[in-house]
């Protein structure tokens, strides 16, 4: 408990923003009660429930914190906690509800009013898989996460909390929409279904350093779909590794879109024969892959990951030159170019991230990426 009571009085005083905080609340809820899915809602200007936070985050559940007759609806409107502990025999209040639920895969749902003042503001809800009501100590415990998350929103407002409140929910419905769009992109462009995108997606978020919300909009303004290209100009290079094309192609293109960043000479061509040789292992080894490119902080970064059965147990780079024909020639090639090449390998593949500093006098355009976010 003085853990978590240390983890609480970190939070609040962090720079965190409204939605960091809330999905925080929603991803210590869900462990701290054993449940498989947890969200906050709070009412707009208009004083209808809006979903603001979920755990995790962007999953297909989310919609039964939204249906009307869910018990979250229901906690709002009463100012009461309600408790279903078995969604089989469930309350006549929410029949809908609970033959939704159900078909997840949920047993029990649990949901707490929030209040400010008096005035209940949203509510906090849990999902767990088994049947069984709350002990009154996990109860008090989700009572005291919904009062965090609203105590989070007084300290964090500058102005009205219903201004606040509407003006948030409007950004965080347009980065759901956003991350939706990102992801069905991303799974027609590298053949993928939409849950492996979503992860791409967020693995890049954490290597830029941005949000979720942040990193889809960008995609969608810089990655090609059927009906636009993108161009060396773009911010981001998102392209297949198959078996089935020549790399020909796509090293014309990596060419290109290094030429619209400011890189030139003897740099662009050896950082381009660096990705050519990381694209190659990935097709000759592993059938294939994903080649990410993109520009941050001042320099150009490239990730060529697979999904093959990954590198040897106790497998190293040569120091010296290897022979012509020896396996590891593509890699000892990469690291002479990009000596802080960074290798993470496992049973479920392997990815390279190569790494070129642009040089201060680059006439590339600078991404809004560059300019946003952090080192």
């Amino acid at each position: 408990m003085m853990d978590l009571l240390a983890e609480v009085s970190d939070t609040l005083v962090a720079d965190l923003d409204t939605d960091a905080l809330l999905h925080w609340v929603s991803e210590r809820g869900m462990q701290l009660l054993s449940a498989q899915a947890a969200g906050i809602m709070l009412a707009d200007a208009r004083g209808v429930l809006r979903l603001l936070a979920v755990a995790p985050q962007y999953t297909p559940q989310a919609k039964l914190f939204e249906t009307v007759s869910a018990p979250s609806h229901w906690s709002f409107a009463t100012g009461q906690s309600l408790v279903d502990p078995d969604l089989e025999d469930p309350d006549p209040r929410w029949p809908g509800f609970a033959v939704q639920a159900g078909a997840a895969g949920f047993r029990s749902v649990t949901a707490v009013p929030m209040r400010i003042h008096g005035e209940i503001i949203g509510t906090f809800s849990v999902l767990r898989h088994r049947p069984g009501p709350f002990s009154d100590e996990q109860l008090r415990l989700a009572q005291a996460l919904a009062n965090l998350a609203t105590v989070g929103l007084l300290v964090k407002r500058d102005t009205g909390y219903r201004r606040v409140l509407a003006a948030r929910s409007q950004q965080i419905l347009i980065g759901r929409v956003a991350v939706e769009r990102a992801r069905g992109i991303l799974a027609e462009l590298l053949d993928m279904n939409t849950a492996a995108a979503l992860q791409e997606l967020r693995r890049h978020a954490m290597r830029t350093d941005r949000n979720l919300a942040a990193t889809a909009t960008e995609l969608v303004r810089n990655l090609p779909t059927q009906h636009r290209n993108t161009g060396p100009a773009s911010a981001l290079l998102v392209q297949p590794i198959t078996m089935a094309s020549s790399l020909a192609p796509l090293r014309d293109l990596v060419r290109q879109w290094l030429s619209g960043t400011g890189l030139s000479g003897t740099t662009l061509d050896s950082f381009l024969l660096a990705i050519h040789e990381a694209a190659t292992n990935a097709q000759e080894h592993a059938r294939g892959g994903r080649l990410w490119l993109w520009r941050h902080d001042g320099s150009l970064w490239c990730e060529i990951s697979d999904d093959g059965p990954g590198l040897p147990a106790g497998f190293e780079i040569p120091a010296g030159m290897p022979h012509i024909h020896h396996q590891q020639t593509g890699l000892w090639l990469i690291r002479r170019i990009c000596p802080d090449m960074l290798i993470t390998s496992t049973t479920g593949g392997t990815r390279l991230l190569l790494h070129q500093p642009l040089p201060v006098q680059s006439t590339g355009s600078p991404s809004a990426a560059d300019s946003d976010a952090g080192g």
